[in-house]
């Protein structure tokens, strides 16, 4: 049944949308809470047909979910109870914590919404293979509908009257705006690069172990991977956001190391890292993030460098600093920061050489900060030890033995540095990270 379930939130959620992007956040909002009643059905079936007794008199149940590790569920409470900690205790009324105080709405009722995904599926057991299916097949209809928008097309009708492709670029698909989408296909390359990787191994193991040489499923099962895999990547580039190849980078580079002898791992990761950092100093690239860390590195830093992430960071901290352990609710970011603008006198930049940029923020556009400013520093502690937990759950060393779950885990907690969360994208991580804590099965 979770499985099933588990199809819906890749194979569908990202496809579902009101047929306009004028409202799409509020759309894919109300999809999320229908998906998550579904959800919550499919788990008490799945409850009760695993205590249904088997055949031979024993109760499925006892020996349906093998052990799994249980410190990610103690972290998921805690992050849980200093959520509703910090919107009772913050200083804001109902009004502005339950819903949200942004048009993202991703006050108490959403994150009562992810924490539930991920504690359904923490508890749950999910077969990859079919999960892996439905999120090709949907990569797949997405990629169509993109590529009809960049023809001029608008399909669906999303674009409204007096839009398209052209004049907004950066609203392609049914996701919307490209960096939320840049997240999720992010998400979908891990889980299909590990995804690949596991019916690679199944398909050299049946090949071995049997006359017949050709394994079909496990070998349908790659070709799907391979499928979804390309056109993750290819959109990925396509869409142009930094944080996406940065995301796609830091992927390769585990996956890399993780086939190199283990005395070469270290030096190689260092040798990396200081040749990637002499190439940033001596070449200033052609603009945008290249020439962006490169003036940083020579202590030429601008608060509007990455569309102003900097500003709105650096900003932040202080802010963060006065609600050190509770925050002050879920989604009350933009009630504190744009009255803290005001009453420090604070400005963000307008334009970088010319070129106009926004000045007004709702989220710090770093998903790390967003839980320290809103449910405290705890909170955010337990966040990172949720996703390092669920990354590290295999390791040699200090390398990460990736699934494909803990991929995708890893790929979202690298963009989650540039993005924040918001309903269109975030339960699909949550699912995904709840469903980490076992050993998926191909």
């Amino acid at each position: 049944m979770m499985t099933i379930a588990a199809c819906l939130w890749l194979g569908l959620f990202p496809l579902l949308q009101g047929g306009t992007y004028a409202r799409i956040t509020h759309d894919k909002w109300i999809c999320m809470l229908v998906l998550c009643a579904a959800t919550l059905c499919l788990f008490l079936a799945d409850r009760l047909l695993r205590r249904s007794p088997s055949p031979g008199g024993v109760p499925a149940g006892r020996t349906a979910i093998p052990r799994a590790p249980r410190l990610p569920l103690f972290f998921g409470a805690a992050l849980l109870v200093l959520s509703v900690l910090s919107c009772l205790l913050g200083g804001f009324e109902a009004r502005d914590w339950w819903l949200g105080a942004s048009m993202r709405q991703e006050g108490l009722l959403t994150q009562l919404c992810y924490l539930g995904l991920f504690f359904l599926f923490a508890f749950s057991r999910v077969r990859l293979r079919p999960v892996l299916f439905s999120a090709a097949a949907c990569v797949s209809v997405f990629f169509v509908l993109v590529l009809l928008q960049r023809a001029g097309g608008n399909p669906l009708g999303l674009y409204p009257a007096g839009r398209s492709y052209l004049l907004n670029p950066e609203f392609q698909g049914t996701i919307g705006n490209v960096d939320m989408g840049t997240g999720w296909l992010c998400m979908l390359a891990g889980l299909f690069g590990y995804g690949g990787l596991d019916a690679w191994h199944s398909c050299r193991s049946a090949s071995a172990g049997r006359r017949d040489p050709r394994p079909r499923i496990p070998l349908l099962t790659l070709i799907a991977c391979g499928i979804g895999l390309a056109l993750s990547v290819f959109l990925i580039i396509t869409m142009d956001v930094q944080f996406g190849m940065i995301s796609l980078a830091v992927l390769l580079g585990v996956t890399v190391l993780r086939f190199l002898p283990k005395r070469w791992r270290l030096p190689l990761f260092i040798l990396a890292v200081v040749l990637v950092l002499a190439a940033v100093w001596f070449w200033p690239g052609t603009g945008g993030g290249i020439w962006e860390l490169h003036e940083i590195l020579h202590g030429r830093a601008r608060l509007s460098f990455g569309s102003n992430r900097v500003a709105v960071w650096y900003y932040s901290v202080p802010l963060a600093k006065q609600n050190l352990l509770l925050g002050c609710g879920s989604d009350t970011f933009v009630l504190r920061f744009n009255r803290h603008l005001q009453q420090e006198g604070l400005r963000i930049p307008t334009e970088q050489d010319g070129l106009p940029l926004p000045d007004y923020f709702d989220t710090p556009h770093n998903d790390y900060l967003a839980q320290w400013l809103n449910h405290g520093l705890p909170a955010m502690l337990a966040f990172i030890a949720l996703l390092c937990l669920a990354v590290w759950k295999k390791r040699a060393g200090l390398l990460p033995l990736l699934t494909p779950f803990s991929a995708a885990v890893l790929c979202y907690a690298v963009q989650a540095f540039f993005s924040f969360s918001v309903c269109i994208v975030a339960p699909v991580f949550w699912v995904i990270l709840g469903a980490s804590r076992k050993e998926p099965e191909l």
